[in-house]
């Protein structure tokens, strides 16, 4: 492995060990973190680290902190596909999912990934799914798990 690659892989575990062990809220602190550990870095690197490793954003109450996401990819995909949907609703037995023109079989499929154990399935049209739980019993808890799924609050 070439010493480049190897300080690259360096500063990118001390910038997720650094991330999970404390809040960190912008870059200019992470810089300054990094520096106390030995590692000296631009902010247009570091810039690019974040986006290499899944960095996200949160919010907390103690503000916005950086935090490892489940996978650059994955994060991306999950804030696209809140921004699908317009409602959620239900009566005693299914759930309806209403998501914009054309988006409703992206969101169905994205729902469908998420394995969803007390979810039977889900049929999508062009701007609504219709969510099928095992149990109906089991309505209201799906409907919190597919808003914590989707970033929905």
């Amino acid at each position: 492995m070439s010493k480049k690659l190897e300080n690259i892989n360096k500063r990118h575990s001390l910038i997720k060990s650094i991330i999970s062990a404390q809040e960190v809220f912008n870059q200019t602190q992470l810089v300054k973190l990094l520096k106390q550990n030995g590692i000296r870095v631009t902010q247009a690197t570091l810039s690019r680290d974040l986006s290499e490793l899944g960095i996200v954003r949160i919010p907390t109450p103690n503000g916005t902190v950086y935090r490892v996401g489940e996978s650059g990819t994955q994060t991306t995909i999950k804030n696209r596909i809140a921004e699908e949907v317009i409602s959620i609703d239900s009566n005693e037995q299914l759930i309806v999912i209403r998501t914009f023109t054309g988006r409703a079989q992206g969101v169905a499929v994205f729902i469908d990934s998420q394995k969803i154990h007390d979810l039977l399935g889900t049929i999508a049209g062009d701007d609504t799914i219709l969510i099928i739980p095992r149990s109906i019993k089991k309505v209201k808890t799906i409907i919190e798990q597919l808003k914590t799924t989707l970033g929905i609050t």
